[in-house]
């Protein structure tokens, strides 16, 4: 059962008046509010508001990644194994599409109308800031069509201000080029110096402050990632703009984990173990458990909890004679299988899923096979076993610096950049690495132990990890992969994109088999059937035929398992 949660936020993150609306799927018309109740709040707050929205989305965490993605991806799995129909998309998803129309997109266009209504003296003072909040509008639609297609966007978010009720929707390709064409000309307007001395967001800006040079890195990166989801429709147009992107000056573009676009926030932003963030019941899985294990991953421990075979907990089941004398204490990283059928087995069932029980202090406590995701990598305030919530910090990761390099690495493995694949890859792995290491310290990760120079250095000589050109875009894909599992929609569409990992990967995702059969997994969002009474009736059938010609859309809009533009065989 899903459960609510009260929204806790502190210091800065107090900043402005949030109000937060359900996710509305089904309405592609935005709601008609009156601006007259905008024109006292500073155009800043309505940054930080958008920046809060899109941040605070409890059940996007339940339902899309708890609940769909992960499992999916092979990141996590149920408790005890995946149902046989895990893969069936049945009920709220996707949270993001309303969230767009209210929440983000709507109020950063906010920030430019008020703008527009200060004195006409005042106006030349918020030019950066209007292309900071268009950078960030720029990911959250980019974000919403990748798995939507066609959505609203040239004729959206104006209905307040006098625009139609009625939006036509853009095309997927459309949309992208338009969202390219206004990252370029918000890198070219905050790297020109202005006339008047501009206002800074500064704590209204939870990513970078205000500092626009970090933001023409973000928007350089933000380009580079739509330009990659081009590969297979326009591949001319996606070589065109990663060179154009690469060519810049260094300065422009991000060169350590220290410019990475990222959300950091107190515990308490995610709640408590009556929050929708609770990730307790996310078992790791056996795949990529069994990678890590083998390639002695440095992140093993800052990804997944330990089982319950201490040597101390071996010695009071052997006390207890559910042991044999002499067992030893050995592998302490197991994930579940992901497989429907793998997990009924009966043997597996007995060995993996049927957990020994001890009393301790009192209690009557499982003692389980299987490790689970750590649960505070997701939600920095879970409790302890002591009842205790973390003080640590919650990290949401926009785009990495790791996750730049890793398309830097691919872009030279495709002989598209020009560059050194294999240096993109090793300095993309050693990004990941660090970035971890620092979100396991600061979010108190439970028994991390931080990374040593030799251990980074042995993973990165690994003979599944270390760099060989004839293999360049498995292993990339593989660390992509990896490094995803605190961002597992990118995870999914990574694995959309270049069909990797797969069953015979270096990074091996099996099959899903269920009842002797292979699940097929969903590629995009189901997408509602417009009713003739819908005002927008028109314009939504319209947009759902276009994407219908698209090979591979499936069976009906509703088909999560078909296609988008961009998601091509």
């Amino acid at each position: 059962m899903l459960i609510s949660y009260k929204k806790y936020f502190s210091g800065l993150l107090m900043a402005g008046t949030l109000v937060f609306s359900g996710c509305q799927k089904e309405a592609f018309v935005e709601t008609n509010i009156n601006p007259e109740g905008l024109t006292s709040v500073p155009p800043a707050n309505q940054f930080l508001n958008a920046t809060l929205s899109l941040h605070s989305q409890d059940f996007e965490a339940f339902y899309d990644l708890y609940q769909r993605i992960m499992p999916w991806m092979q990141y996590s799995t149920a408790v005890n194994g995946n149902g046989q129909n895990f893969t069936q998309v049945y009920d709220n998803f996707s949270q993001r599409y309303g969230r767009l129309y209210n929440g983000v997109g709507n109020t950063l266009v906010d920030l430019e109308k008020l703008v527009a209504n200060l004195p006409a003296e005042e106006q030349p003072r918020y030019v950066h800031m209007i292309r900071i909040a268009r950078i960030l509008k720029a990911y959250y639609t980019f974000y919403v069509s990748d798995i939507y297609g066609s959505i609203p966007y040239s004729d959206a978010f104006q209905a307040r201000y006098g625009g139609t009720l009625t939006p036509k929707y853009d095309p997927q390709q459309t949309i992208f080029a338009t969202l390219d064409t206004e990252l370029k000309e918000a890198i070219t307007t905050l790297k020109t110096a202005q006339t008047a001395t501009q206002v800074a967001l500064g704590t209204s800006d939870q990513y970078y402050a205000g500092n626009t040079q970090q933001w023409v890195k973000a928007a350089n990166a933000l380009r580079l990632k739509i330009a990659m989801r081009l590969a297979k429709r326009d591949a001319a147009k996606l070589k065109t703009i990663a060179q154009e992107v690469l060519s810049s000056p260094a300065a422009d573009l991000m060169s350590s984990n220290t410019d990475g676009w990222m959300f950091i926030t107190p515990a308490s932003f995610t709640g408590g173990s009556d929050s929708n963030w609770n990730p307790a019941n996310l078992r790791a899985a056996k795949p990529l458990v069994d990678f890590m294990w083998d390639t002695q991953d440095p992140r093993l421990d800052a990804f997944f909890t330990q089982n319950g075979y201490s040597q101390a907990n071996i010695d009071l089941l052997i006390a207890d004679k559910q042991l044999p004398a002499g067992t030893k204490e050995s592998r302490r990283y197991l994930g579940g299988f992901t497989g429907p059928d793998a997990a009924k087995v009966a043997q597996n069932v007995q060995r993996f899923y049927t957990p020994r029980y001890l009393t301790l202090n009192g209690n009557r406590t499982a003692i389980d096979t299987l490790s689970y995701v750590q649960p505070r990598l997701f939600q920095a305030g879970f409790a302890d076993a002591s009842g205790t919530a973390g003080t640590g910090k919650n990290y949401f990761p926009v785009i990495t610096y790791a996750d730049f390099c890793f398309m830097r690495a691919e872009l030279a493995a495709q002989a598209i950049s020009g560059e050194s694949a294999k240096t993109w890859y090793e300095t993309g792995v050693t990004a990941s690495l660090d970035w971890y290491d620092m979100v396991a310290q600061g979010a108190q990760v439970f028994n991390y132990t931080p990374m040593t120079a030799a251990e980074k250095t042995a993973y990165l000589a690994n003979a599944k990890v270390a760099f060989t050109a004839a293999k360049a875009m498995d292993l990339i894909a593989s660390q992509e992969y990896i490094n995803f599992l605190r961002q597992p929609a990118e995870g999914w569409a990574t694995w959309k994109r270049t069909g990797l990992p797969n069953t015979t990967s270096t990074l091996v995702l099996p099959a899903l088999i269920s009842n002797g059969a292979t699940l097929v997994v969903p590629r995009r969002a189901p997408l509602g059937i417009p009713n003739v009474n819908d005002p927008n009736y028109a314009n939504r059938k319209a947009a759902l035929d276009e994407m219908a010609k698209i090979t591979g859309f499936g069976t009906d809009p509703q088909d999560a398992t078909g296609r988008v533009w961009w998601d091509q065989l």
